[in-house]
């Protein structure tokens, strides 16, 4: 009896010791199905940290190449822009559009009319900007001649000399001889006939803008209407700036229409074609002043 309750003692004991080597397996069982469960979700978070990284760099590459692209619209309109300014200067350039070209143009016009007679008004501008009445008139008659000198006849009222505030110069030319004469005066002079002398369709020789020794700033300002024409209109300003002249030439003919004079302490001038009429019937007779025959002649020739 005492042997088989040893017996039964030591298998009990024996039991005991298994159960307790098994709890501690069991337990890290469960705790590397924890440590694996762990290594999952942080796994997920990397992944899902990478996918945020991904998205925000896709997202930063978008929207760099948002700017890019406006960048380079941006690029393409300029470009678009200046292409077409150089365009329209080329344009301008070709059709003459530049002040120099129409002022070219002019000149070239005058010279190709065999006759013509004209008429310009010269008014004063009053201090508020208004156009007063007229205060002078230019009347010229021309006519080219293929064997000399060519035929003028100029008529200048109105004019400012130094002793009569209100005069009139008569200026004729045959091929024999240029006639000269100032209204007040008691004498008439003859001078040697030369085309120098030839007065031109404009108020001013237009050369004097554009020459070399030009003292003029020229500036093209656009086309308008005046004095019943679609004229070219030029802005000249002297370099220190005490005279300022507004040109318009006419954009069919080419000719001067209207000047505006400033000078720095005077009075505007504005001079208005008011008459052109070209290719008349002229004769020699349209080329004489008559109303000086009972003055003294002196001859300079």
């Amino acid at each position: 009896m005492k042997k088989a309750s040893f017996f039964l003692l030591c298998s009990a004991m024996m039991l005991t010791a298994c159960a307790d080597d098994q709890e501690p397996s069991e337990t890290e069982q469960v705790d590397e199905g924890s440590n694996e469960q762990v290594e999952n979700d942080q796994l997920q978070g990397d992944q899902d940290e990478t996918e945020v990284e991904e998205e925000t760099e896709t997202d930063h590459e978008f929207d760099d190449s948002s700017e890019e692209e406006e960048e380079k619209d941006e690029k393409e309109v300029e470009d678009q822009s200046s292409e077409k300014d150089e365009a329209d200067e080329v344009i301008a350039e070709e059709d003459g559009l530049n002040p120099e070209g129409i002022i070219h143009r002019a000149i070239e016009a005058e010279a190709q009319f065999s006759s013509y007679s004209l008429e310009w008004q010269h008014h004063d501008v009053a201090d508020d900007g208004s156009v007063m009445e007229a205060k002078g008139f230019t009347l010229i008659k021309y006519m080219e001649n293929e064997n000399g000198p060519d035929y003028f006849y100029r008529e200048d009222s109105g004019v400012e000399l130094e002793e009569n505030e209100a005069s009139t110069i008569y200026e004729a030319q045959t091929p024999e001889a240029r006639t000269l004469y100032i209204e007040g005066e008691d004498q008439v002079t003859l001078q040697t006939a030369a085309d120098e002398f030839v007065p031109t369709i404009s108020i001013r020789d237009l050369h004097e803008f554009i020459n070399q020794s030009a003292d003029y700033q020229l500036n093209y300002r656009g086309i308008f209407e005046t004095e019943g024409y679609e004229a070219y209109h030029i802005f000249a300003v002297t370099e220190n700036e005490d005279t300022e002249i507004n040109l318009w030439f006419d954009t069919e003919t080419g000719i001067q229409v209207r000047q505006n004079e400033f000078f720095a302490g005077y009075n505007g001038t504005v001079s208005r074609l008011t008459m052109f009429d070209s290719d008349v019937e002229l004769t020699e007779a349209d080329f004489q002043i008559s109303n000086i025959s009972q003055y003294p002649v002196v001859d300079e020739r």
